[in-house]
């Protein structure tokens, strides 16, 4: 994989309605398709494998709030083909259970573990490399239960 000096930068705007404006180096892309909030992680794969760089990406919500991340080419197409045993479609992702309904879950990937002190107290020194490496394990929090689920070994 070549990764260029600058890399090429994904604006998406999401509307109200959940659909998707995308932009590839502020050019529209893919103009003549509508795509969905879903169709976001499907939609990064596609355009990192044709370029076959990583991508800058920009994403903002309706309400102006803007999340920054980096998108790296898959080695193979993501599937949406997949049905559970309920019968939906499965998207690619994780599962955790035993928040209330409606409740909002933080997701942190989990870099490294440290062991507290006799006084309960530790030190993090993160490497620089560290910073960028999303190889942990995966954390979901609920912020109205207090449940977390920890998964060791995201796919």
């Amino acid at each position: 994989m070549n990764v260029p000096v600058v890399l090429p930068v994904a604006r998406i705007r999401i509307d109200d309605a959940g659909l998707l404006s995308v932009s590839l180096n502020d050019e529209p892309h893919a103009a003549d398709e509508t795509y969905r909030r879903a169709d976001l992680q499907q939609l990064l794969a596609d355009i990192t494998n044709d370029i076959g760089s990583p991508i800058r990406v920009e994403v903002t919500e309706s309400d102006g709030t803007k999340y920054v991340d980096i998108a790296t080419p898959t080695d193979e197409p993501l599937s949406t083909d997949a049905a559970d045993p309920g019968g939906e479609p499965e998207s690619p992702g994780v599962r955790g259970t035993g928040f209330r309904p409606g409740e909002r879950v933080a997701v942190a990937y989990v870099l490294l573990h440290e062991t507290a002190d006799s006084r309960g107290a530790t030190t993090l020194r993160l490497p620089a490399a560290a910073l960028g490496r999303r190889q942990g394990a995966l954390l979901l929090f609920g912020l109205d239960s207090l449940v977390g689920t920890l998964i060791e070994h995201p796919a």
